[in-house]
């Protein structure tokens, strides 16, 4: 638990970074309150293949290092390979969140980490930001796959 604030934690591939994810992140860490912190996993390669049914655009580690130079930012981990129901437990032992936070687009690992968190007995506040900007990483790979 940080000082003064909470530990919200979220999560996502971050492929090819937009103002939609700087807005994301930027409210997310308005959720953790003066003295509190951003905590993101950046999904790790295989991850995005199976989720994306696409190789990434940048490796995880890269993924990563840019995700972790943004200003909300305050901690960054790459998800652990395998099966997701076995990565949530994991992290949410580890960072020990106060708030999750998920985007409009991740309705199946939301699900997958409610279900878990009940499983536990965790009661950790949930929230599910809304669509910033009408664009996407995969749009923009599309619309460059087009040019």
């Amino acid at each position: 638990m940080s000082k003064g604030g909470r530990v919200v934690l979220t999560t996502g591939v971050f492929d090819i970074i937009h103002p939609g994810h700087i807005r994301f992140l930027e409210e997310a860490k308005k959720l953790a309150g003066r003295g509190g912190k951003l905590v993101v996993i950046v999904a790790c390669d295989s991850v995005v293949r199976e989720s994306k049914g696409r190789r990434p655009m940048f490796k995880a580690r890269d993924r990563a290092l840019m995700i972790s130079r943004l200003k909300p930012v305050d901690t960054v981990y790459v998800g652990r390979r395998g099966r997701i129901e076995k990565n949530i437990p994991w992290f949410l032992k580890k960072i020990k969140p106060d708030i999750l936070v998920f985007g409009y687009d991740q309705e199946s690992v939301m699900k997958s980490t409610l279900k878990i968190m009940d499983e536990l007995g965790l009661k950790i506040r949930v929230v599910r930001m809304r669509k910033f900007y009408n664009i996407s990483s995969s749009k923009i790979i599309r619309r460059i796959k087009k040019s």
